[in-house]
Formats: C-alpha cells, structure tokens, sequence
C-alpha cells in the first residue's frame, strides 16, 4: 500500500472509530510528539535498539506516536473475558510496529519492531515488515489480533451481497476478488488444530463490518456483522471452534 496515503487514511480513520489505538485519548496525561520529535526517537533507536528496551508504554506513545499497527496476544482460556474490542486495550503482552520513513514515496518494508511485556519494552529491532506474512510457529495457545491505523472503508455498493457465499472455499490468497486491494482494520490468526484467520473491514454503514474467514488457507465463511463487540463473539464461536 502506498504509505503516504496510509497516513492520511489515519486521521480520516481516528474520526470514525475508537478501540486499538485510542490509548491517548483515554490517558489524558500523554501527549502525542510532534514529527521532529518522533523522527529523533527514531533515528536514536535506529542507531542503537537498546535505547529504548526498558522504557514503558507511555513512554513510547509520548515519543514515536501512535504505531501503524498494534498486536494483542491473549489466551485462549481467557477470550472470553473479552465482550468488545476495546476490552483488549487492558492486554498488556503486546507488539508494537512502525514502519519507518512513511513519508517517503520509495519507501521499503522496513520497520521498528517493539515487544512489550506488561507494558515495557523488552525487545525493539528492526524488520522487514510485511502486513501479510505471519509466523506461522505461535504459541497455540493464544490468539493474536492485530489492530492497525491504515484500514480501509469497503463501500457496501461494491459488494454483491447475494454472490458473498460463492467465495466460500476460494483460496485465501484470492479474497481481492470480494475486497479488491482493501486493507483490514483489524485481523486475527489462530494456529491450533487448523490454522484459522478473520479478516475485518469496516464498511460505509453507520458500526457495520465486513468478516471474512479463512480455515488452512481457505475462505470459510463470511459475515455482516453489526458492531465491533461481535468480532469478538465470532473469534470466540468459529475461531475457537475446532
């Protein structure tokens, strides 16, 4: 995707919804940097990982900014402490990833990659960053969810509602074919007994959302569901469903 439009998609996408990102907006006391601050912060980190292992989460929000992405390990015993999104916002085991030079047209997949545990750092290196690949060797006891700034709005007036079930079975590689080059505001991967997926798009009507699932690489199902909470609820009955 092109950065420099995934940027400003940010701002649009902050007016329309709050959940994974919002920590600031809840923490009155941080403030966001500015981007001389940030772009030092980095360059500071870039040159030496170790500047900014043991530092904790505000300290992070209040000197890079918001990250392009946020990931949210959590047990599967413990899903269903969760009844909404915005719940996971309390996980303190998570991943942080910025990609670096957004602003940069030529821009390559490279990114600062942070490990927080109970919300300090305690790993930060430097990745090559690619939205759709995943380790496929995680802990099967946990769910990660990704919740990331740059998602797209899917128009309803692009999709056929009454063909959506003829995808089921398509390959995952293939679901351009129901969301064109859209990208995800939020996605989940679970790698138990089957490798299980859920793609979420929010679409232009009003909370609703597009959930487009997969099973070993293959579209299982797929939803209109009604607001954020029921992401949740579907992680919980088909994700967890083996």
């Amino acid at each position: 995707m092109n950065l420099k439009k995934s940027l400003s998609r940010l701002i649009i996408l902050a007016m329309l919804f709050t959940g994974c990102s919002n920590y600031q907006v809840q923490n009155k006391s941080i403030s966001l940097p500015d981007e001389a601050t940030k772009q030092k912060t980095m360059t500071k980190v870039q040159n030496d990982v170790n500047e900014i292992i043991g530092k904790d989460y505000d300290y992070v929000l209040s000197n890079l900014g918001e990250p392009n992405s946020t990931a949210y390990w959590i047990d599967k015993s413990n899903i269903d402490n969760l009844e909404n999104l915005d719940d996971i916002e309390d996980i303190t085991d998570i991943n942080l990833i910025y990609l670096k030079n957004v602003l940069n047209e030529g821009v390559n997949s490279s990114a600062l990659y942070l490990k927080l545990k109970d919300k300090v750092v305690k790993k930060a290196q430097i990745v090559d960053y690619s939205r759709g690949n995943r380790i496929k060797t995680l802990d099967k006891s946990k769910i990660l969810i990704d919740c990331y700034n740059d998602g797209d709005i899917v128009k309803t007036a692009d999709l056929d509602m009454k063909k959506l079930d003829d995808f089921t079975g398509i390959d995952s590689s293939e679901m351009e074919k129901i969301v064109g080059k859209k990208q995800p505001s939020y996605d989940a991967y679970l790698y138990d007994k089957a490798e299980k997926s859920i793609n979420v798009y929010y679409l232009d009507d009003e909370d609703k959302l597009l959930s487009i699932f997969t099973k070993d690489n293959k579209i299982s199902e797929i939803k209109i569901l009604d607001n954020k909470k029921e992401v949740i609820n579907e992680i919980k009955n088909i994700m967890l469903d083996n």
